[in-house]
């Protein structure tokens, strides 16, 4: 089984191509033999859509998506959406992308707020991560210590710098709740150490589609040196483990 934990649907002012519908989403999944994904809305959009898009997917293919909402701190009503899309549309979590919305990751005004809501509703919580200085994995990781009950993917596992992928699997082994998502990682030497520091149950493979090829992505975990029962967990068997609790709601 292939979970995709990083997929995204909405137009973007920033990569030449967008996501179009949600059925050319599937179709790239069926391509791939993809048989889930958690779905995020775009961080740069021409115009703000922090759900609607997402929300309509998961009508459309219910046994398809997993449906997240990306979360504007600046916006005052912020903690509200994301309590409505949860109760009323079945959102299982909310994405944090410090870099393109601006604002430290670890905020303790604008982002606190948004994690102890997730704490209250029991949703996971995805931060992209990367080497600038609003989302580093040091500032990820002490919003993970400060909230162990909440589970924290870290997207990109500190992305293409190697000392920023260190960084991350040094935080992920302080803070248990936090995982490394493999998404635009550099280096499958990185995704192996942490494997074996970490275990393979606390990696995760995402792709950003459509802006990453998932092909591209899968293949670099088939070419990490770890056993295949470890590519079977980290290609799809760590995601089930952490969605399958919401699909029995």
């Amino acid at each position: 089984m292939i979970i995709d934990f990083h997929a995204h649907i909405g137009e973007s002012r920033i990569f030449a191509r967008n996501s179009g519908s949600a059925r050319s989403l599937v179709e790239m999944m069926d391509r791939n033999k993809i048989e889930k994904a958690v779905l995020i809305p775009t961080a740069t959009p021409p115009r703000p859509r922090y759900y609607e898009d997402v929300m309509n997917a998961l009508k459309e293919y219910p046994d398809r998506f997993y449906g997240f909402f990306l979360a504007n701190p600046r916006d005052q009503n912020v903690c509200s959406l994301l309590d409505m899309v949860v109760n009323k549309y079945g959102f299982i979590g909310v994405k944090l992308h410090p870099t393109f919305l601006g604002f430290p990751a670890d905020d303790r005004t604008l982002v606190y707020p948004i994690m102890e809501k997730a704490r209250e509703l029991k949703i996971l919580v995805i931060f992209h991560s990367d080497p600038t200085v609003y989302a580093t994995p040091w500032q990820v990781g002490l919003v993970a210590l400060d909230f162990p009950e909440v589970t924290i993917v870290m997207a990109h596992m500190g992305f293409l710098a190697i000392v920023y992928n260190d960084a991350a699997i040094q935080m992920a082994k302080k803070a248990p709740n936090l995982y490394l998502d493999t998404t635009g990682v550099y280096s499958t030497e990185k995704i192996a150490q942490a494997v074996r520091e970490l275990g393979a149950t606390r990696v995760i493979y995402g792709s950003d589609m459509p802006f990453h090829d998932p092909a591209f992505e899968m293949s670099k975990i088939g070419y990490v040196k770890i056993s295949e029962e470890d590519k079977k967990l980290v290609w799809g068997g760590n995601a089930k483990r952490l969605l399958d609790p919401f699909s029995q709601k």
